[in-house]
């Protein structure tokens, strides 16, 4: 069969929250440091809880914290989002002489791991908001592989395998 071969990226060290943005929070610095020491060691974390109770401003906040705020993505699930929508597919545009066609375009997911991957040294965020809304099996895809062994490469629904094998950056988070 096809041997995937190991992704090899450079560890980021991501900053402990000081007290001040903890209080700054109305949250304890300690649980703030274990989510930080959670997205290191897993590199992505899951925050659950009643509508309304801050986690996408946590989440927010403390991405923007750990980087620069342009290195952090949010998105938003709903019911009808689709691998097409977050990773990449083919939609509808017009050709220079105005002839419709469909072209190949990449979703959140790809564009930040593109930047990721260019600038190796520094952590970038995807946030997914609302991700229960959506149905996780046809927006992931094949990358659910992904989340749980971040070290290998995988051929996307769209790839042209080959070389053409995916990855996620170690630096995004």
């Amino acid at each position: 069969g096809d041997v995937i071969d190991p992704v090899v990226d450079l560890e980021v060290k991501l900053e402990e929250p000081s007290v001040d943005f903890a209080e700054s929070l109305y949250l304890p610095q300690s649980w703030l440091a274990q989510l930080v020491q959670l997205l290191e060691r897993r590199k992505q974390i899951i925050l659950y809880g009643p509508p309304g109770t801050g986690k996408t401003f946590i989440a927010q906040a403390l991405a923007d914290y750990l980087t620069e705020p342009s290195n952090v993505q949010l998105v938003q699930f709903h019911p009808s989002y689709s691998y097409e929508d977050f990773i990449q597919g083919f939609r509808p545009q017009l050709t220079d002489a105005g002839q419709p066609v469909f072209a190949l375009r990449q979703g959140p997911l790809m564009k930040i791991a593109e930047k990721a991957r260019d600038d190796a040294s520094t952590p970038y965020f995807l946030i997914i908001d609302e991700i229960n809304r959506a149905n996780l099996a046809k927006v992931f895809g094949e990358l659910y592989f992904l989340l749980e062994y971040r070290n290998r490469r995988i051929e996307t629904l769209y790839s042209e395998g080959g070389n053409d094998k995916f990855s996620l950056p170690d630096n995004l988070f």
